[in-house]
């Protein structure tokens, strides 16, 4: 069977900063269980799939009724990128474009993937990659990026803003994934790619113990039953 749109969500269990990050539990349930959630509810996506080397993966997706997708141990060492991970997978898992859905980003939607779904869809592309965009004086190896150095400090709010790849939800036509791959060993970039502005908080990457504690906080926070009134200083 061939799918319009399969998710792809990779884990690997060898993270040295989190240890098995992805099945820590994060206010009540696995990390991943999110990504899992989040795509099982997109208005697109036809199937999902983890795609990891770890066994109890395999346990984790029969409980969430996914599918498994058994990485092979050589893709799953620490040099390994998306580049030659999502080439195996799309050799072997019948699709016509690829949405992959990072599981260190707990806070991310259905929405958010339908949203981006669409994009990719009214712009045309062979590629969408989720950045989050920062609008801050910034540097690039010295050398000031989107403001002059010589001339008044211009406001936060008039500036370009600068974008920073969060791989948050990435999108890929499949075909033109593989033929990239197979002619040059690289595809990420492939064809005609478009760069998808995403929510700064929800594209929130967790990539230390500080950033699991601030995830957790955030959830917390919106599942309470009651919002606190918003009130100032008067």
């Amino acid at each position: 069977m061939k799918y319009k749109y399969v998710a792809e969500i990779p884990v690997r269990l060898g993270s040295k900063r989190v240890p098995k990050k992805n099945l820590r539990l994060i206010n009540g349930k696995p990390m991943v269980a999110y990504a899992i959630d989040a795509a099982k509810q997109s208005s697109f996506i036809d199937a999902v799939f983890v795609n990891s080397e770890a066994e109890i993966m395999r346990k984790l997706c029969a409980e969430y009724g996914i599918e498994f997708y058994e990485r092979k141990p050589e893709l799953a060492e620490d040099h390994i990128v998306q580049d030659q991970f999502n080439y195996d997978f799309l050799c072997n898992v019948d699709a016509e474009n690829l949405v992959l859905i990072n599981p260190v980003s707990p806070l991310v939607l259905p929405s958010d993937i339908d949203d981006a779904i669409r994009f990719y869809e009214e712009h045309q592309l062979d590629t969408l990659i989720s950045v989050r965009e920062e609008k801050l004086q910034s540097f690039y190896d010295g050398k000031p990026l989107n403001f002059k150095t010589d001339g008044l400090l211009p406001m936060t709010q008039n500036l370009v803003p600068i974008q920073l790849c969060a791989w948050t939800v990435c999108i890929w036509n499949a075909k033109k994934f593989k033929e990239h791959y197979e002619k040059h060993n690289y595809a990420v970039f492939v064809g005609n790619y478009g760069l998808y502005p995403f929510d700064a908080v929800r594209s929130i990457k967790v990539s230390s113990e500080e950033d699991f504690i601030l995830a957790e906080l955030y959830l917390k926070s919106k599942m309470a039953e009651n919002a606190e009134k918003i009130e100032y200083y008067e």
